[in-house]
């Protein structure tokens, strides 16, 4: 009996004390209102001083201590704008209304359109030279990742110039041959895009991706990047969400992928329980492989499941919601993570230079703007009103019951 006291009252401390630090602002302001608050104070930069034509002025581009110049830096400025739009995307979308939140959210709507119209026009400074390099097929894909989240507050609300421009821009890195590997997935979602926004598209791109992807699988909800398995984050950066995001393009136009769609979506949700799992009781997780300074976008998968309402069956609401404040608060309140001018650094907890790869300068970290998605859900939903409950690290490591993983059969 005592026994069972003591591991009861270890489980309630242990809980107690994470619940209490995922709270951290105190009782005045809600999870939902420290998220958007976050959100914002990652995205201004970049989205304001693109709509004043600015970005390429002011936005730093440090590199890691072991990068070199590149003769991509004179663009680079726009490696922020489709992974912050990318990110923001699913809020914006909810629209203005006459709450606090909802005047933030024309704020930035008008922000977003103001700045992707500068992002197109040859006479603006921060207009982005679609022939200038390989990027901008990345960046291309991010934005419309962002665009089919939001068509009706960004792409509804951009002029007619602004679209048709995109979408030239977009048919221009048709020349752009992806790696073997995710950004075969590039490529795929800019035809999404251009059949999407533009009623046109090469097919044969698209299937490219996905039959590679579907020999690519590892098994238990984890895809290779190309033939091989890398233990990074890369399936949550890129490979499920754009994989999922092209198949449920494609279904709209041809139905006989929907096999392959209802595998990937077990597939998603099984990463998406495994994600939960990574997260300890303090919201730290385990840094491993490459870009790791893309910070809260390595659980860009767990928060997808909660916007999409498909988390996995094992997982509470509260659960997921708790983990995921905890881990955004780890990141985000470390000093060093913003510098004196409210720009992102280059790191995983603070400014840590040594951890960005040989390729990566400061717009790239920015990518981060994906680990806030289910702010796509509006207020009242569940998500954000459920009571918080611990997750599974903190139930393992409390000594209380918690369900054993199991793992997906092929």
């Amino acid at each position: 009996m005592t026994h069972q006291l003591i591991k009861f009252a270890s489980a309630l401390f242990f809980s107690f004390m994470a619940i209490s630090a995922v709270q951290g602002q105190g009782a005045s302001q809600s999870d939902r209102e420290y998220w958007v608050h976050t959100l914002l104070k990652i995205a201004d930069p970049v989205l304001s001083n693109l709509s004043k034509d600015q970005l390429k002025k002011n936005i730093p581009v440090g590199r890691s201590s072991s990068a070199k110049a590149s003769s991509r830096e004179f663009v680079t400025h726009m490696e922020s704008v489709g992974r912050t739009i990318a990110g923001i995307a699913p809020w914006l979308e909810l629209g203005p209304d006459k709450t606090a939140e909802g005047q933030l959210r024309d704020k930035y709507i008008k922000m977003v359109c103001k700045g992707l119209k500068n992002s197109v026009n040859p006479h603006a400074d921060d207009y982005f030279n679609s022939t200038a390099t390989r990027q901008i097929l990345v960046n291309s894909a991010f934005l419309i990742q962002g665009l089919l989240q939001a068509p009706t507050q960004l792409w509804g609300n951009l002029d007619d110039k602004t679209q048709q421009r995109l979408i030239e821009q977009w048919k221009s890195t048709r020349t752009m041959k992806p790696g073997n590997n995710n950004w075969l997935l590039f490529s795929a979602m800019v035809e999404c895009g251009l059949k999407s926004f533009g009623n046109e598209w090469n097919f044969e791109v698209i299937e490219k991706a996905i039959s590679s992807h579907e020999q690519w699988y590892k098994g238990d909800g984890v895809y290779g990047d190309g033939e091989n398995f890398h233990l990074d984050y890369y399936n949550s950066y890129v490979i499920h969400p754009m994989l999922l995001q092209v198949l449920k393009v494609v279904v709209k136009y041809d139905s006989s992928y929907q096999t392959l769609l209802d595998k990937e979506w077990k597939r998603f949700v099984r990463y998406a329980e495994i994600q939960e799992r990574m997260i300890a009781p303090d919201g730290s997780y385990p840094v491993l492989g490459r870009s790791v300074s893309y910070r809260s976008a390595a659980f860009q998968v767990l928060g997808a499941s909660a916007l999409f309402h498909q988390l996995p069956s094992s997982l509470k609401v509260g659960q997921v919601r708790g983990a995921m404040t905890a881990m955004l608060k780890r990141l985000f309140e470390q000093p060093g993570t913003f510098d004196k001018n409210g720009w992102l650094t280059i790191g995983v907890c603070g400014e840590q230079p040594e951890l960005g790869d040989s390729y990566l300068s400061t717009p790239c970290v920015y990518l981060c703007s994906l680990g806030f998605l289910p702010l796509g859900l509006p207020a009242d939903d569940v998500f954000w009103t459920a009571p918080l409950s611990p997750w599974t690290s903190i139930k393992a490591f409390s000594g209380e019951e918690f369900p054993i993983d199991k793992f997906m059969k092929p």
